[in-house]
Parts: C-alpha cells; sequence; structure tokens
C-alpha cells in the first residue's frame, strides 16, 4: 500500500471529523483502500499520468455538496483502482474487484447490486481486447459517506467511458433505458463530446443514471451552445457563475461539463466548471459557498484537512445544479490533496483489517 493511499485514508479521517460525520474511522479507510486498490501514484509506470481523473495523475477527488442556503453532512470520494496495469484489460479486472468489494459496505449490498454494476461496465466494454491498451480511462468510483451511515458506505457510484468503443452510446440506451432521452446532443457535435455516463446506487438499491458531455476545446461559442442546448436551466447556471466572480468576457475560457441525471424524482440539470494550470478558484469557490451552502464551513474543512494531513491543495471543479422549481438548488465543490512525496510502497494492502 502506498504512502498516499494512507494519507488519503487518514485526510478523509479527519475531514468527517470537521464535518462530524461521527463516521468510523476504520471503515473510512478501508473503503479508501479498496476503492484505489491500495494505491495512489501519480505516474504509470510508462511515465505518463497514472490516471486522467485528476491534473497531478493521482486518482483521488475529494468533494463537498450543499443548496438552500446549508451544506449537506456528507463527504464524496473518487478514485481509480488498477492504475499501474500496463494493459487496458488488466485494469478493468481490478477495478471490477473493487466495485464488487464496495457494494458490500452499502446497507444492503449484495451480489445483485455488484452484479448491476459489474454489468453496467460489461456494456460500456463488451470485449476488453478490442480496447487500445494505452487507453487510461475506463471506470471511476466514488464513494458517499453520510453521517445517517456512520458504519456505511451510502452511496456508490461507478463512472464509464462511453465513447471507448464503437457503439457505446446505442448499447447504453438499449441496455439501460435510464440514459435514454438524458440528453439529446449529437454524438459527433462540433464543441462538444460525451465524456462519461454513470449508476449510481444506494443502500435501499435506488438507481440513478447520469450523462456528462464535455467541452472539447476553448471557444467563445461553448457557453452559447450549452444554452442552445440545455435552455433556461444552462443560462441560469453560467449566470450564477458570473455573479460569483468568474469574468463574463473570458467564461468560454474554461472546461465546461454538463449533467443530466434521473433518478427516482424528476431529472436535474447541472453545470461544472474547472480552469486549467494554476488558476485559483477559492475566490469563487467561498462567493459561491457564501450563497448556496450559507457558509464556507464546508469547502474551507476540505482544504483545512488537506493542510493538516501535509498535502497541498487545489479545488478542481464548481458545480452548480438548477432544478425547474427552485433555479440554483445545489452546490458541488471538487478538489484534490496532493502528497507529491509519498509515492513509495509502505505495505501490502491489508487482509480482513475492514474492522468488519
Amino acid at each position: 500500500m502506498t504512502e498516499a493511499a494512507v494519507a488519503a485514508g487518514d485526510y478523509l479521517v479527519d475531514l468527517a471529523e470537521r464535518l462530524d460525520l461521527a463516521c468510523d474511522p476504520v471503515a473510512i479507510r478501508a473503503m479508501v483502500e479498496r476503492a484505489c486498490g491500495g494505491q495512489l501514484i501519480a505516474l504509470g509506470p510508462e511515465g505518463r499520468r497514472a490516471s486522467t481523473l485528476t491534473l497531478s495523475g493521482t486518482p483521488f477527488e475529494t468533494s463537498v455538496v450543499g443548496g438552500n442556503g446549508k451544506y449537506a453532512p456528507t463527504v464524496r470520494f473518487v478514485t481509480e483502482a488498477g492504475t499501474q496495469a500496463t494493459e487496458f484489460p488488466a485494469r478493468v479486472v481490478a477495478q471490477l474487484a473493487a466495485i464488487r468489494e464496495l457494494v458490500s459496505w452499502l446497507p444492503n449490498g449484495d451480489d445483485g447490486m455488484a452484479d448491476l454494476l459489474q454489468s453496467f461496465v460489461a456494456t460500456l466494454f463488451p470485449d476488453l481486447a478490442k480496447v487500445p491498451a494505452r487507453v487510461r480511462f475506463a471506470t471511476w468510483v466514488g464513494v458517499v459517506l453520510d453521517a445517517a451511515l456512520p458504519d456505511h458506505a451510502a452511496r456508490l457510484k461507478v463512472y464509464g467511458n462511453p465513447l471507448m468503443m464503437p457503439g457505446g452510446m446505442r448499447r447504453l440506451y438499449e441496455r439501460w433505458p435510464g440514459f435514454d432521452g438524458l440528453m439529446s446532443v449529437p454524438e459527433h457535435d462540433e464543441h462538444f463530446k460525451y465524456a462519461g455516463a454513470a449508476i449510481e446506487v444506494d443502500g435501499c438499491g435506488a438507481i440513478s443514471y447520469k450523462l456528462y458531455l464535455k467541452s472539447r476545446h476553448r471557444d467563445p461559442a461553448v457557453p452559447m451552445k450549452l444554452v442552445r442546448y440545455f435552455g433556461d436551466p444552462a443560462w441560469e447556471a453560467l449566470s450564477e457563475l458570473v455573479r460569483c466572480g468568474v469574468d463574463p468576457a473570458r467564461l468560454y475560457d474554461h472546461d465546461f461539463v454538463a449533467c443530466c441525471s434521473r433518478g427516482t424524482g424528476p431529472p436535474s440539470f447541472a453545470i461544472s466548471v474547472a480552469t486549467r494550470g494554476h488558476y485559483d478558484l477559492t475566490k469563487i469557490v467561498h462567493e459561491l459557498a457564501s450563497r448556496h451552502h450559507g457558509t464556507t464551513f464546508a469547502v474551507d474543512a476540505l482544504a483545512r484537512a488537506a493542510e493538516s494531513r501535509g498535502a497541498s491543495w487545489r479545488y478542481s471543479w464548481v458545480g452548480v445544479g438548477i432544478s425547474g422549481a427552485h433555479g440554483v438548488d445545489k452546490l458541488n465543490i471538487y478538489g484534490t490533496p496532493t502528497w507529491p512525496d509519498r509515492q513509495a510502497v509502505l505495505r501490502p494492502p491489508a487482509q480482513g483489517a475492514d474492522g468488519r
């Protein structure tokens, strides 16, 4: 197990304590270890970024969420197993094993739920041998920690790349009707590409379906094209970003991701924005959090937990969610702690040390 993987578990324990989640530290560390396979390393064996999840290549990102004037007592982390494998099939096998183990941390997780998530991955990649070996992004896994379930994972999300094999979107719609109709953007749009699909399950077995559309490049036409495709919700989300400090004249100079999702309630829409390089999102994050979380406490906790654990911190994305009834009613803030000096292997992955 790498030192960074150990540090990531410690970071989440610290963050959960700051947010008063009362989650079991042993459970948190065990879930992190299983989700990343005990390895958080920035570079793969061939010297490239080990993961496309973060700019550094270290497959670990955390986020907090809230809306309507308060932050939620939850934390999500996203990571990726198998990043040190040099062949695509080996990475997917490692990720499928991690998914099956993580399902057991859901309150009612069983083989049926694990089979469902693995079937989603099989829909995206029906023949692993046909995917080029150097392709990095197969799946990521997201785990939600919630104060209401201190000894469990509250939700588990699997993200996948629907365009890695021909016919991926068609297979997705045919096998999983929950995705059908979420987005109507052409697959080969000039300005956007389908960047991901995800299925999320909770402890009761409820399923949510999500599609992600990402801007291909930085072009002045991109913001208005978002409005053309998604209408008033996109306009309101972009307007809120401008109100909170994004320069309207340079609005296009960001990476945009639009997300449409469907669960047990009505469909929802969100726009996330990221900046490249060393642009600091802190001022915008604070303004958005003050407006929609009612405080900067949760977003500050992300950074302070990193500092207390010897990591640098970077806010990576802000996500603004829109509903027809309430306008902007959800704010997700994402970021990455980084331990550049902790890439060494500390010990082999623990066996049976999950505290259960």
